[in-house]
């Protein structure tokens, strides 16, 4: 079921939220943001704290060699392996 038609329909946030795996609190959130920013609003919206200082270009390349390359003389990556080979 749809949050819009639950909420619509007079389903309580908790019985939206069970339905969706969301909290409470985010389906109480939903109607509002949608009001303010529409089809975009009910999503993920920005959260708070510093800016992102890695960019997708190096989520994907970490990504990328973590599944597909293996470092020499070992089996696996570490995150202080990977970090060092990163940069």
């Amino acid at each position: 079921m749809l949050m819009s038609a639950a909420c619509a329909d007079g389903v309580s946030n908790k019985e939206v939220a069970a339905q969706l795996g969301a909290t409470p609190k985010a389906v109480g959130r939903w109607p509002a943001r949608f009001v303010r920013y529409r089809i975009a609003g009910p999503g993920d919206m920005p959260r708070p704290g510093g800016p992102r200082t890695v960019t997708d270009e190096q989520v994907d390349t970490v990504v990328t060699r973590t599944l597909e390359a293996t470092p020499k003389n070992a089996t696996y990556r570490s995150t202080r392996s990977m970090a060092k080979e990163m940069g």
